[in-house]
């Protein structure tokens, strides 16, 4: 019944539903409200639930950052001269760690403005960064932006691999906030400055400031700053020694950054310095400047340290090592070996190592440091390249102005295509291989002081680049310069005396007969002294035949000589090889006054830590002749300069020393000493060919050792030899070695060990006359 209710009562006892439109609304936009309420906190729930997942998921096995706390990253290792200067490096990765207190503010301010201004605000991650970053990569349908923090970035090259996938990025944030939360902000800047990539294989703001700019980091200026710090991004775009335009435009960035952020940011840096930063070119060190001056230092420094400290240390380094060599020497070393080599190039009329009959043959691999035969197969005049075929590969040589061979010829003329020579290569690039011109005439020089044995020099060979060090490890026949140790074991044996008279004549000894290389020959009755001034090689066998070539061969020994010794007789003139360091030391003992002691390379080594390492226990020093003796053997071979091989030289000051030519003229040695320094050069080929017409001792190395010697000795006093105590003088007769008459012409001073001076004297030839006339007239014989 309408208007009633189902029970029958009046409908106005009861509110009317609504009808139409407005019926249910309210109520259904509440269910709806709560059913999406429920929907959104589902989805918070999942998405925490899901984010815990991942970050559990990802967060597995994650390095600790705490270790970052013990960060000793691979280091380079210095090597020094006497003076502090640096001569070498040896690395795995070229870096120096320098605490925060050396860099320089306007340099941290750059690296901010260049990397993550914000890195002092966010804790590790840079939100509205990285929404950008996603933002654009979306829009680019690529991963064209990053936005890493600066934490990240020391995540990434500390803890983490370069790689870019999500997995790798998920722990990388993951891995930002631990570090934020485990080290302060300064220790994180302190990881990053000294660990990235500047360029060129430079890690650290002070590897970088010292390759850019020849300086510590705490010497850099705001421009020189503003300039490294853009590196990063793009080491291999824009370092302003490679790509110059693109370091400044990168440079001007952060400078425009410096200055869009100074209010904010860094208040205290001031707009004039920034004006000022933007108009000044920072001044890049010469490439020349850059350069080793001692590679061999490095091979004794590399030993020394593996044996010392281990494998692993040696790897990591951060070592500083203190050497005996002094740099001003070491160049001029260089310098007159590479002087006298272009000598001899031209007096042999020797144009390089071209030739022509040879072919290279197929190589799979090429390595650097090989020895190879290539062959010409074009040269470019503009740019001094020469083209060669190594084995299939194809090898460039340069021969630019001021090279060993380029002189005054054209590249055409110079390597023709189809001669072929050998080659050392250099370097192996992706697209490029490069080598040097192998085989010239090569040499060494040693520089010792023979009061401590310190090396002062040692050149091994014509280029100030690592390879083959002919002064440590050529073992080659001395020659002549042999000749001292056979008659100083006489001397010390007392068996001869420099007044001793030996006969030059022709002798052969078991089918054997010695030959002289030198430009005279056979003068009969000689002194000691005359015989080595002339190099007379008879005589020297005659001597070596009366002491004994094992006794020589114990005294070579002594004197530090560890090459096998042939204990013949043509060990007189040097027929057994040796090294040049080893012949050189040697001759020190004679100026030391007859002690020997080892060479040393080495002063002192100080670790990463700053902790001093023991050095290697060195041999003791011993006596090895007395003062006296060696006194004797010194002025004999000061008679070298004065009437001998070395009579051409003009030193200025008291010499000793001794030229030495091998059979054919394969080795040309000069090994010598004044009061301060004793020096060796030898002269020849790595394949042991002659050196060619007139070369020797005296002509291809003698010089070279002058203008070494002189070089050391700079602007000292002259010194004469020290004379020691148990050393006489006589008045000599050179004819017969017997005490001078007086009034003799001819007659001269001579040196002996106190007791083994004549006691005899000469007769005069009045006397010798009627001596001989009463004989005759009574049938007797003078």
């Amino acid at each position: 019944m309408a208007g009633q209710t189902r029970s029958g009562r009046p409908s106005a006892l009861r509110p009317r539903r609504p009808v139409g439109p407005l019926r249910g609304h309210r109520p259904a936009k509440r269910r709806w409200l709560r059913r999406l309420f429920k929907l959104v906190v589902l989805l918070v729930v999942l998405a925490f639930t899901s984010a815990a997942g991942v970050l559990w998921y990802y967060g597995r096995d994650l390095p600790d950052v705490a270790s970052l706390r013990d960060y000793a990253p691979p280091q380079t290792t210095r090597i020094l001269d006497r003076d502090g200067e640096a001569i070498g490096e040896v690395f795995s990765e070229r870096r120096t760690v320098i605490p925060m207190e050396q860099v320089p503010r306007h340099f941290v301010l750059s690296v901010l403005a260049a990397e993550d201004a914000d890195f002092y605000r966010h804790e590790g991650l840079d939100y509205p960064g990285m929404a950008r970053a996603l933002l654009y990569d979306l829009i680019q349908g690529r991963a064209a932006q990053g936005a890493s923090t600066i934490t990240q970035q020391v995540v990434k090259l500390l803890l983490l691999t370069p790689e870019r996938t999500f997995t790798r990025k998920i722990r990388e944030l993951i891995l930002a906030r631990r570090l934020e939360q485990e080290l302060t902000k300064d220790e994180i800047l302190h990881l990053y400055i000294n660990h990235i990539n500047f360029g060129h294989a430079r890690y650290g703001v002070q590897e970088a400031a010292q390759f850019y700019f020849g300086k510590d980091a705490s010497d850099l200026t705001l421009a020189e700053s503003s300039l490294i710090a853009g590196i990063p991004q793009a080491p291999a775009r824009l370092s302003p020694r490679t790509h110059l335009d693109a370091a400044q435009r990168r440079q001007n960035y952060v400078l425009g950054q410096l200055e869009a952020k100074r209010e904010d940011y860094w208040p205290d840096l001031t707009l004039e310095e920034i004006e000022q930063a933007r108009e000044t070119e920072p001044a890049l060190q010469r490439r020349s400047a850059l350069g080793e001056s001692a590679p061999e230092i490095k091979r004794v420094v590399r030993e020394m340290l593996r044996e010392l400290v281990g494998a692993e240390a040696y790897r990591r380094g951060g070592y500083t090592v203190e050497t005996t060599l002094d740099a001003s020497i070491q160049r001029a070393a260089r310098q007159a070996l590479q002087v006298g080599l272009r000598s001899l190039d031209q007096r042999q009329r020797y144009r390089g190592p071209l030739r022509r009959g040879e072919s290279a043959r197929t190589i799979e691999t090429l390595r650097v440091g090989g020895r190879y035969t290539g062959v010409v197969r074009g040269v470019d005049e503009g740019t001094g390249w020469i083209r060669f075929d190594v084995g299939g590969h194809d090898v460039l040589v340069e021969v630019g102005e001021g090279d060993r061979y380029s002189g005054d010829l054209n590249l055409a003329r110079f390597a023709p295509v189809g001669t072929s020579a050998r080659l050392v290569i250099r370097r192996i690039e992706e697209t490029r291989t490069e080598a040097e011109l192998d085989l010239g005439p090569q040499g060494a020089v040693v520089v010792i002081d023979p009061r401590t044995r310190n090396v002062l020099a040692i050149a091994g060979g014509y280029r100030a680049s690592p390879g083959f060090d002919r002064a440590t490890q050529a073992s080659r026949q001395p020659g002549s310069t042999f000749k001292p140790l056979v008659y100083a074991v006489g001397i010390r044996s007392e068996a001869f005396t420099p007044a001793t008279i030996m006969l030059d004549a022709p002798a052969v000894y078991d089918q054997w007969m010695p030959q002289n290389y030198e430009p005279w020959n056979h003068e009969g009755p000689v002194t000691l002294r005359r015989a080595l001034a002339r190099s007379i090689n008879s005589v020297a066998v005659r001597a070596i035949e009366e002491v004994g070539p094992e006794e020589v061969v114990r005294f070579a020994q002594q004197l530090g000589i560890e090459s096998e010794l042939d204990a013949q007789l043509p060990l007189a003139f040097g027929a057994s090889a040796v090294t040049p360091i080893e012949m050189v030391n040697a001759y020190a003992t004679f100026a030391a006054g007859g002690r020997w002691a080892p060479p040393r390379f080495v002063t002192r080594i100080v670790g990463p830590d700053g902790e001093e390492v023991p050095l290697p226990t060195a041999e003791a020093p011993r006596d090895v002749m007395s003062p006296a003796e060696a006194y004797v053997v010194t002025s004999m071979m000061e008679s070298v300069f004065e009437e001998g091989t070395a009579r051409r030289a003009r030193l200025g000051r008291p010499a000793a020393g001794k030229t030495g030519t091998s059979n054919g003229a394969r080795d040309a040695w000069f090994v010598g000493y004044t009061a301060n320094f004793a020096a060796g050069v030898w002269v020849g080929f790595d394949d042991n060919r002659p050196l060619g017409r007139r070369e020797g001792g005296s002509r291809s190395a003698l010089p070279i050792w002058v203008e070494v010697i002189q070089a050391a000795e700079g602007n000292t006093a002259v010194t004469d030899f020290a004379r020691p105590s148990g050393v006489v003088t006589r008045l000599i007769d050179p004819a017969t070695g017997l005490l001078a008459y007086e009034g003799l012409a001819g007659a001269r001073d001579e040196v002996f060990v106190a007791g083994t001076e004549p006691t005899e004297t000469v007769r005069p030839p009045d006397v010798l006359d009627s001596n001989s006339f009463l004989m005759e007239e009574l049938g007797g014989s003078p």
